[in-house]
């Protein structure tokens, strides 16, 4: 985490990119939520790794195993790897997040299964709470606004553009099973949706 944190500060000294992060104080740290995050480029990791004052853990794509240096540390330290193509060999992976979960190890999430490809926020993958709604976590929506005009999908040319990092208030999981998944994606997306869209910010 410490190795990651300090590649990402230095990458986002290298933008030259103001950040405001508002909400934060709304969330006890010291507790284990799932944090949901929407996805619109590749410096939407380093941001998170700057501005969450904690240690956590990203559930990623296999896909991006393949990348130079990334690959190698998600593999290196202890990222929870799912395949989307063959579920099955991601169980391991399951299991050993749920119980760092449970064991006080925040998770983030991106429930889009992907990077948006024109900035506006995409359907939430339910499939994505499933740690959550087991582990009882309580679930905290982030927007990350001006990522995607900083560094679309399938371009190396940054602009430099201010970003913020908005904290929603947490979505309690307590009591809910794997059919209230449908439920809780729906109001998760919601919640990122006026985090991400409200021009009061």
């Amino acid at each position: 985490h410490a190795f990651a944190r300090a590649w990402s500060w230095l990458i986002m000294k290298t933008i030259f990119s103001p950040v405001k992060v508002s909400g934060l104080g709304k969330i006890d740290t010291s507790k284990p939520h799932v944090y949901a995050v929407n996805h619109a480029s590749a410096l939407d990791i380093p941001m998170l790794y700057v501005n969450l004052p904690f240690q956590f853990r990203i559930l990623f794509k296999s896909e991006l195993l393949s990348y130079p240096i990334i690959g190698w540390h998600l593999k290196r330290s202890g990222q929870v790897c799912v395949n989307q193509q063959e579920p099955s060999r991601s169980v391991a992976q399951i299991r050993s997040a749920l119980k760092s979960l449970r064991a006080g190890m925040p998770l983030v999430i991106f429930p889009e299964g992907g990077r948006t490809p024109d900035g506006e926020i995409k359907p939430f993958m339910p499939g994505a709470f499933f740690l959550a709604i087991k582990a009882q976590a309580d679930i905290v929506p982030i927007a990350l606004v001006g990522t995607f005009e900083l560094l679309p999908m399938n371009t190396y040319h940054i602009k430099c553009h201010p970003l913020e990092m908005r904290v929603g208030e947490p979505i309690p999981t307590t009591g809910l099973k794997g059919h209230d998944m449908e439920a809780l994606s729906a109001k998760v997306q919601k919640a990122v949706e006026q985090l991400y869209y409200d021009s009061s910010y």
